[in-house]
Order: structure tokens, then C-alpha cells, then sequence
């Protein structure tokens, strides 16, 4: 059982009217980028969810996306959503992380409560820790497709900063096939 918010009763009659689905070319950029597993203790299992930059068929650009393949209508209140037909465009985002590092951060473990590090060094040198199962990493004058995992020994007395997930991530949710 689940609460649905009343302004999401609108997207979830659009998902139930027909079936939503990706195009070929839009499946196939999706593939070529890579979809985020879920983390290792199964958070996210119920989607299929690739980041990308979208363009919709009504003009309008997202480069903080993630094409979600998913079961169900999205009733979740803390996604901001729209259905996979409104896509015109899919292509890499500036901010995706690697695939490499996106499943790095999908397979940390939890060591303190609600801290699942990744330790990843920036294009600049800095360590920062990405902190839970991460897509993005929006930070001025950082390429992020150019972070990798560090192997620098921490002293997790005096931690790296924490990098969470940037605000403004837009869904674009799919039916699974």
C-alpha cells in the first residue's frame, strides 16, 4: 500500500491508458550508456534506471535525467516525473558519472548509519566520498565523466567531503518490456 500524492492521479491515468514504450533508438542509447544497478542491499531493484540528458518532444532539456524502465506508474512523491513518451532525445549527460563508478557507488556497503561510501578522486585531485548509489556529480569545473575510484589510503578520522545526489533529477519512466 502506498500513498498517491493528487497531483500524480494525472501521470498515473496516462501510464494506465496505454503501454509506455521506448523507441529503438532510444533503447539504444540508453544500452550504450548503462543502467545503474540497484545497491547491493536491493534498493532500486524495481527499476531499470539509465542517466542520461533528454530532450522532450515538446522542447524542453533535462541534463539531470534518468530513463526509468519500471513495472509500475511512478506514484513516488520524491521523483519528478514524466512518462518515456514525452522523449524526443536521449543522449550522455555532462554530469553522468562513468558506468565503472556508478556501480562502484551500487555496491558499497553501509559502514555507519545511512553512510555507504564510495572514495573517488576528481579530475582536479581532490578525494571526495559519493555517499549511497549515485548517477551524478554536479561540482564546478569537474568533468564527471572523468572521476575514477581513488586508491588513497583515508584516515576516517578526518573524512573526505561527502558528495550526495544534486537536486533537480528528472524521471522519465518507461514500462518494462
Amino acid at each position: 500500500m502506498n500513498h498517491v500524492p493528487p497531483e500524480r492521479v494525472d501521470l498515473i491515468r496516462q501510464w494506465n491508458e496505454r503501454k509506455i514504450a521506448l523507441t529503438e533508438e532510444h533503447l539504444s542509447a540508453i544500452n550504450a550508456i548503462g543502467a545503474t544497478p540497484p545497491d547491493v542491499y536491493g534498493n532500486g531493484r524495481q527499476y531499470r534506471e539509465t542517466p542520461c540528458a533528454i530532450t522532450t518532444i515538446h522542447g524542453s532539456s533535462f541534463d539531470l535525467a534518468i530513463v526509468s524502465i519500471q513495472e509500475h506508474a511512478s506514484f513516488e512523491e520524491w521523483r519528478h516525473c514524466y512518462l518515456a513518451s514525452d522523449i524526443k532525445e536521449v543522449r550522455p549527460s555532462p554530469f553522468a558519472l562513468s558506468h565503472e563508478i556508478r556501480v562502484a557507488t551500487s555496491r558499497a556497503d553501509e559502514i555507519r548509519m545511512g553512510f555507504a561510501p564510495t572514495v573517488v578522486e576528481l579530475p582536479s585531485g581532490e578525494i571526495v566520498a559519493l555517499n549511497w548509489r549515485q548517477n551524478f556529480l554536479v561540482k564546478a569545473d569537474c568533468d564527471a565523466s572523468q572521476v575514477i575510484i581513488s586508491q588513497r589510503r583515508l584516515d576516517w578520522r578526518e573524512p573526505p567531503p561527502v558528495l550526495n545526489t544534486p537536486p533537480g533529477i528528472v524521471y522519465f519512466v518507461a514500462d518494462q518490456a
